[in-house]
């Protein structure tokens, strides 16, 4: 899976907190969701995987744990275990990429995934998984 592009809504936050001394909270829980349609850094146009009888819902990764990091000249933090799924019971569809928000259920997106290889995944496949090291973010390196 390649790097993380920051969504727009980490990003103005950051900046307004540096900026302009506005407050942030950081989320103590983040949310990886898979999507068949990666939505756009403003939020809009994706589409997640559904939960309606398919036993999708998003994985958590509690603050502190869970990633590793700043490494190289990116600055890239990835991800210290698997990011496991549960096991498909219907369709979710071509995962096209993936989100990390602050919230189970809607919430903010603070990052956007294109997976370079989509993955079908179909009712009793196994469990989809994001392998320990796979998930990186990183700083944008001109």
């Amino acid at each position: 899976m390649p790097s993380a592009t920051t969504a727009d809504y980490l990003f103005n936050a950051r900046m307004k907190r540096v900026l302009k001394g506005e407050d942030f909270t950081a989320p103590t829980t983040l949310y990886i969701a898979l999507y068949t349609t990666v939505p756009q850094l403003n939020g809009t146009g994706g589409t997640e995987v559904s939960r309606a009888g398919t036993s999708y819902s998003r994985v958590a990764i509690r603050q502190n744990t869970g990633w590793q990091g700043p490494s190289g000249s990116n600055q890239e933090w990835s991800n210290t275990q698997d990011v496991v799924f549960a096991v498909p019971t219907g369709n979710w569809g071509r995962i096209a990429g993936a989100g990390i928000l602050d919230a189970e259920t809607d919430g903010n997106l603070l990052w956007v995934l294109h997976m370079s290889s989509p993955k079908q995944v179909e009712n009793g496949d196994g469990a989809p998984k994001i392998p320990a090291g796979a998930l990186k973010i990183s700083r944008a390196v001109c």
